[in-house]
């Protein structure tokens, strides 16, 4: 996509971690939306890891500066003492502004509140970008404590120009009926490598080391309570009793304490000859088309990055019907849904895609997904987000 560049900026971005994960993936096609329109952008991460250097490669200074907290769980006395610990980090990042003098804040995480507020204070527009879902929908987000939900909205609404959200999903629950007036819904994107890919079944196994006759089930994402895994490894067995060959190939790193909790489950299944942790794959491309059916058992998912990666890729794909993943996928078209906790439905939908594979077109359902979810017009919506706002501060 070409699209006219204007005047040079400076923007600050705020992302909660640099460790290889949706977030960061999403933000680096954020960065690159606001190169286009000019922008020399400085990235403040509040967690290290190597997806640091994929925005360094892009022309981006970096640094880490610990801020975000706000709304983990805990006892109430925490929760204070989180609310305390990013209104510290807000006089330190609002430090980097007013030496940066940035014409943008850019946060791309609902726990930012250290970068809104000191967007805030130093009179600089902000762009809250939201991707997460609170727990009373099975998300990771906890009201914070004093204030709870209605807290969250009142920082929204008093401290965001514009505030972007990943689905509908996210914007009932984390905004209900605030901030109608400044929201704009971005479903995210894949990049345009996914639908590129011309790797063989058999090549990509071969990079992964894994087996080339077994039927697959590729479960994609970071090992995390929220991703379902446990779900998935209870209907697995359902699966081996009618292809006892079948293979899941469990992707991501996490918690060890959690990993454990998963290798035990395996175990007491008796599943060890049936389940491969590969760890973080590199090229998660690769690893879609090494597949004969990607499922996602999240019990919550904002969005569902990893579903229309695998359908871009061409591979089905077997998802629970929460949050984001209800409006990203289309059922019976593009993929297939099913209730979270119905380890018979999900069982059956996998076997049946494994027995008799999808019949619908590989190439029609990869051109839909980037109809829907391409990366050109996913710029194109945030270089017209971004320019709307900076016209607005020259008006002003």
């Amino acid at each position: 996509m070409q699209s006219e560049v204007g005047t040079p900026f400076s923007a600050v971005f705020l992302q909660p971690t640099a460790k290889p994960s949706g977030s960061p993936t999403s933000g680096l096609m954020v960065v690159e939306a606001l190169q286009e329109l000019g922008a020399q952008v400085h990235v403040i991460f509040a967690q290290d890891g190597s997806m640091r250097s994929d925005y360094e490669a892009r022309g981006c200074t970096t640094e880490i500066l610990p801020h975000g907290q706000w709304l983990a769980g805990g006892p109430k006395h925490r929760r204070l003492r989180r609310w305390i610990r990013d209104w510290q980090a807000a006089r330190q990042i609002a430090q980097r502004l007013r030496r940066l003098r940035p014409a943008l804040v850019y946060v791309n995480t609902l726990t930012g509140l250290s970068g809104a507020l000191a967007a805030k204070w130093c009179r600089v527009p902000c762009i809250w970008h939201i991707r997460e879902l609170f727990d009373d929908v099975g998300g990771e987000m906890h009201d914070p404590w004093p204030g709870g939900r209605k807290a969250v909205r009142w920082c929204l609404e008093s401290l965001a120009d514009r505030v972007v959200v990943i689905s509908r999903a996210v914007w009932e629950n984390v905004l209900g009926s605030s901030c109608a007036g400044k929201t704009v819904l971005i479903p995210n994107a894949v990049e345009d490598r996914f639908f590129e890919l011309t790797l063989t079944r058999e090549e990509a196994r071969r990079q992964l080391g894994l087996p080339i006759e077994r039927p697959i089930v590729g479960v994609p994402g970071t090992l995390r309570p929220v991703k379902g895994h446990e779900f998935f490894l209870e209907a697995l067995p359902g699966v081996v009793a009618s292809v006892p060959s079948v293979l899941a190939a469990i992707t991501g790193d996490g918690d060890p304490a959690y990993r454990q909790k998963l290798l035990d489950l395996v175990a007491a299944n008796h599943l060890n000859e049936h389940v491969v942790f590969l760890g973080t794959v590199p090229d998660m491309a690769v690893f879609y088309r090494a597949c004969d059916v990607i499922c996602i058992p999240s019990r919550a998912e904002p969005f569902g990055r990893t579903a229309i990666e695998a359908m871009a890729v061409g591979t089905p794909v077997v998802a629970t019907r929460v949050g984001g993943l209800g409006e990203t996928i289309q059922h019976g078209e593009t993929g297939f849904l099913v209730e979270f906790g119905d380890t018979s439905q999900i069982a059956w939908t996998v076997r049946d895609l494994l027995v008799r594979p999808s019949s619908g077109s590989i190439h029609r359902r990869a051109e839909l997904i980037r109809r829907l979810f391409g990366s050109q017009s996913y710029r194109k919506a945030i270089v017209e987000l971004v320019s709307h706002i900076r016209n607005l501060g020259k008006n002003d």
